[in-house]
């Protein structure tokens, strides 16, 4: 089998477009005609956050949207739409693409892996100590164009992972 990743691959981490929220913020309402709800976060083990891929702290402002994150075939059936937490406000993003979320790494994720068509792969349930070893498998498949991570309990995505 030809493998297209491996230990050596870089990975780019990507959260929700910057763009694509600013505008969902300055239209009140989500790609599916759903109002803003902003809420304050008042856990110490703060909602994920998709916007900057950390955890929200105590007392910030934060927003409930629902997100389709297959943006490479939309009209897949695969294609959920599905809540996620973001800023209420804009935020300055995730920067380092190049390494795994830092606050995400003490959560066990569901790893799919999704053809160029929109079908998913294959799919892998592994821990934030070890992500990078298993979406590295996942992306040394050369079928495998994207890889969604997701929460394990509630199903929501939490980022996309590409080839860097």
């Amino acid at each position: 089998m030809t493998t297209t990743a491996d230990a050596t691959t870089t990975l780019c981490f990507q959260a929700i477009p910057a763009d694509d929220l600013s505008r969902i913020r300055r239209a009140a309402v989500d790609d599916f005609g759903h109002a803003l709800r902003v809420l304050v976060n008042h856990d110490e083990d703060g909602a994920p956050l998709r916007c900057c891929l950390r955890e929200a702290w105590a007392g910030e402002r934060i927003t409930l949207i629902s997100w389709q994150p297959l943006v490479d075939a939309p009209d897949n059936v695969y294609a959920e739409i599905g809540p996620i937490f973001i800023h209420a406000e804009d935020c300055a993003g995730y920067r380092d693409t190049g390494a795994y979320p830092e606050d995400f790494r003490h959560r066990r994720l569901v790893l799919r892996s999704y053809t160029a068509d929109g079908d998913v792969h294959h799919l892998t349930i592994t821990d934030g100590s070890s992500a990078e070893t298993a979406i590295r498998e996942l992306l040394a498949d050369p079928a495998a164009v994207v890889v969604h991570s997701r929460n394990i309990l509630a199903g929501c995505f939490m980022f996309a992972i590409r080839r860097g």
